[in-house]
């Protein structure tokens, strides 16, 4: 049985919960008009709804119930979204604009 404080690979239900909420979805319906259709505006969304449900598939990669070749696929696309998201262009500049010197 799953309780609200049980730990899977370090990662609570309470973290988890409350990364998913940090997403408002009309909010980000919202945003989602005001950001501009083009590469710089797709990246900013990637890194607020990724950062929001790493938790969730930190934990979800981790379950047994989840075929290994299913697990390993989803570390690697999540591997891979951290490398974006984490890219010093991004994570360091606030003022990052993806292609902006294209």
């Amino acid at each position: 049985m799953t309780t609200n404080t049980q730990e899977t690979n370090g990662v609570s239900f309470k973290h988890i919960d409350k990364a998913v909420k940090t997403l408002d979805v009309d909010a980000m319906e919202q945003e989602n008009a005001l950001l501009p259709d083009n590469l710089s505006g797709r990246v900013q969304k990637l890194v607020k709804v990724y950062s929001s449900i790493r938790p969730l598939l930190t934990v979800v990669s981790t379950l047994p119930i989840i075929p290994a070749a299913w697990r390993a696929a989803l570390t690697i696309f999540s591997q891979a979204v951290e490398a974006v998201v984490s890219a010093p262009e991004i994570a360091g500049d606030a003022d990052f604009k993806a292609g902006k010197d294209l």
